[in-house]
């Protein structure tokens, strides 16, 4: 009996955040009071979200103000200064990464959205991707597990490639290698270089610069990921990740001395450099590729509408451009073979999570509201609207068998991601290190420049909390 117990539970447990729940707390007072939300996200614009609000607004009697930011800086500014003066929005989109530091400005969902009997960590855990449990599902001051998000999407890096040129060059692939030694030996193959102008006709990869990529940061969180690197200490009171680690190794060195082999000129997959693309031009690697200047760039899955979009735009300049038939996009390179290899693929994981301002005066009505927009009929028109990969488990299937976007799917399972504390302290300090970066010996005292520099943004508690022992078991220690 203990397996068919155990399959009812899941089910019960995928329900829950579905409709097969309590009913929220009535905070209304009155059920005939029109009841105002303000709601601010990036990107979406209001005609995306609009058929999956107005149904749930007409049935609770909830008027929702919605607000679409496209600058994030101007985003983050807004919120944060609303918010420190007791307004701001009660509902809101903020990055994966963002809540561990800032959990005390939310107002958690509560175990009312769950199962009776179960905690609403239970029922996310189930529903939900495990990069995003590990994201959103934090303790309190108290040390209670608490769900402070609800993702919509979970998006990952991927590598896309000029198709038509691996025919050309590698036919006997025909797509990228699977680990990053195969990209080096593809590189080889693709590079088209003349080394008295240091100029290249064509360029392998966009990796090894911090300035010209837009993506170029994510790319090293990505490698210290896949390196096995530990960026925090176990409370996240202080960066390691400059320190030696296993087996006494400088595992972030490591990471980055890959990552910037590629804009090395000694280095025999040298592949790329500032002439490639100017630093100041918008969209970098993206429109580099829709030149057919690059052969492989690692992108996100809005990566590909950008690319599209400047193939649109060289094409109406009557500039050179690829056929949109070329951009084909698959995994993320490993450092070992996935198909020989028992380590766990990794890849890494950057998107918006929706939640509720602890300044929300409704917060189990706003908390409705997410419920409904992350329900699966809701995620399905919003994959269609936006291609934007889902966030739950039981739509993987179904997306991973889309042509375009299905890599995306494909890869959440082994997402992972680490707290950023500050993204434009971050990124400058990444950038800088990356782009400075000339030997081992440099890129080594660059990282532990950046590491210095994060530990002063870090609390000397950490971002952890000690859980405080009960009396009983005060009692039993004393004994």
């Amino acid at each position: 009996m203990k397996k068919p117990v155990s399959l009812l539970l899941i089910f019960v447990l995928l329900m829950s955040l579905s409709g097969c729940r309590k009913k929220p707390t009535n905070q209304r007072g009155d059920d005939s009071e029109t009841i105002e939300l303000t709601y601010y996200k990036m990107y979406d614009d209001e005609d995306v979200l609009a058929p999956l609000i107005s149904d749930w607004s007409l049935k609770n009697n909830v008027i929702i103000h919605y607000k679409k930011f496209a600058d994030f800086d101007e985003y983050l500014r807004t919120i944060l200064n609303e918010m420190a003066e007791g307004e701001g929005p009660d509902i809101f989109s903020m990055p994966n990464n963002w809540f561990i530091s800032n959990y005390k400005k939310i107002s958690p969902i509560t175990d009312d959205f769950a199962p009776e009997g179960y905690r609403i960590t239970d029922a996310f855990s189930e529903m939900f991707v495990d990069v995003a449990a590990k994201d959103l599902i934090r303790p309190d001051e108290k040390g209670v597990d608490q769900v402070y998000g609800l993702p919509m999407t979970v998006d990952t890096l991927a590598l896309y490639y000029n198709k038509d040129y691996f025919e050309d060059r590698l036919p006997s692939q025909g797509r990228p290698s699977k680990t990053w030694d195969g990209i080096n030996e593809d590189v080889l193959q693709l590079n088209r270089y003349n080394e008295e102008t240091n100029d290249f006709q064509l360029s392998g990869i966009a990796m090894g610069r911090g300035d010209n990529i837009s993506r170029g940061v994510d790319i090293l969180y990505l490698l210290f990921l896949q390196f096995g690197v530990e960026f925090y200490n176990e409370n996240i009171s202080q960066a390691i990740f400059a320190q030696r680690q296993d087996n006494l190794q400088y595992l972030g060195l490591d990471a980055l001395d890959l990552l910037t082999s590629f804009a090395d000129i000694n280095n025999k997959h040298y592949s790329w450099n500032e002439y490639v693309i100017d630093d100041e031009t918008e969209g970098k690697e993206e429109l580099a590729f829709a030149r057919g200047d690059v052969a492989m760039i690692v992108g996100f899955s809005y990566t590909y509408e950008n690319i599209v979009n400047y193939i649109k735009l060289l094409e109406s300049a009557n500039e050179d451009s690829i056929s949109k038939n070329d951009i084909y996009v698959t995994q993320i390179p490993q450092l070992e073979d996935p198909d020989l290899s028992s380590s766990k693929r990794i890849t890494y994981a950057n998107y918006f999570v929706e939640t509720v301002s602890r300044n929300c005066e409704y917060p189990e009505l706003a908390w409705d509201l997410l419920v409904n927009l992350t329900q699966k009929d809701s995620l399905d028109h919003y994959f269609k609207e936006t291609h934007r990969p889902t966030s739950r488990r039981d739509m993987i299937e179904d997306q991973q068998k889309d042509s375009t976007y299905g890599v995306f799917a494909s890869q959440i399972g082994f997402a992972e991601s680490f707290p950023v504390l500050d993204h434009y302290t971050y990124k400058d300090l990444f950038s800088q290190i990356i782009n400075s970066a000339t030997s081992s010996s440099t890129s080594q005292v660059g990282l532990a420049y950046a590491q210095d520099a994060i530990n002063n943004l870090l609390p000397e508690e950490g971002f952890i909390p000690a859980i405080k022992p009960s009396e009983e078991e005060e009692e039993e220690d004393e004994n």
